[in-house]
């Protein structure tokens, strides 16, 4: 099977099974199916950075998914999690390592550690935003606004890119794919939001900016990431599409941002 028909089936699959999960699917099955996906990120970022005893350091973050999905991360129980992943990890360093050289266990697991902040934002303003009215065509919208968003800037920067957006991060990106994406991200999530979430035009075309461009942030951090651990992929979940983060890194700092200041300002 050659790649370009392999990545058009797992999409299909995966695009089937992202509708099932947000439009059908009641609140605890959703919040469920999340801390699934979160448990096996978290398994895929272990593995990128080459974390040693990562059974260990899985194991607790799995009691950290719990507390969050079991919680909905409501009030205290979200800090909470985050000491006990933080602790716990810490006390995995000292005491379950062994002969490993500190240093570059520690540096290891800061990536590690970084890359689980965003991903715990994420989880927890999706639980909340699904439990919201508009909720999920809220997640729906900027859903659509990042894909259509990368497949925009891909074709964009195939056709007219030249000026690289930050070649020692990403090569292959350009600031003509970079305008590109940000003009066809901000009117599908906007167009998505007004008709269907009910957001005023204006606003939706603000927070639909700010989805997009913090999107392409969160596309370069992971791609430094890599970079810096010397992986191409960030694993092989996915057939023809590389690993899980790879396809969720530009939702990870975007669709919190976005989704904390609508519920702040849409109530």
């Amino acid at each position: 099977m050659n790649e370009l028909k392999l990545r058009v089936i797992t999409a299909t699959i995966l695009f089937a099974a992202a509708v099932g999960w947000l439009f059908y699917l009641p609140s605890f099955w959703f919040d469920v199916v999340l801390g699934g996906v979160a448990v096996a990120a978290t398994t895929e970022l272990l593995c990128m950075v080459d974390m040693p005893r990562r059974v260990w350091f899985a194991l607790l973050a799995v009691l950290m998914w719990a507390i969050l999905i079991g919680t909905h991360g409501y009030g205290m129980f979200m800090p909470m999690a985050w000491l006990i992943l933080m602790l716990g990890w810490f006390g995995v360093l000292l005491f379950l390592v062994g002969d490993e050289p500190l240093q570059m266990v520690f540096q290891k697991m800061l990536y590690a550690q970084w890359m689980m902040l965003w991903l715990m934002l994420f989880v927890v303003v999706v639980m909340q935003l699904h439990a919201r009215q508009h909720g999920i065509a809220f997640i729906a919208g900027a859903c659509v606004g990042i894909w259509v968003s990368d497949i925009a800037a891909y074709f964009t920067g195939r056709a007219l890119g030249k000026r690289k957006l930050c070649p020692a991060v990403s090569p292959g990106k350009t600031w003509e794919g970079f305008a590109g994406g940000v003009l066809g991200g901000v009117i599908s999530a906007a167009l998505v939001w007004v008709f269907w979430a009910e957001v005023p035009l204006f606003f939706a075309i603000a927070l639909a900016v700010l989805l997009v461009v913090s999107g392409v942030i969160g596309d370069l951090a992971e791609s430094a990431l890599k970079r810096v651990v010397g992986v191409k992929d960030s694993g092989n979940m996915l057939p023809g599409h590389g690993g899980l983060l790879d396809r969720i890194d530009a939702l990870l700092p975007a669709l919190p941002l976005a989704g904390l200041l609508w519920m702040i300002c849409c109530g």
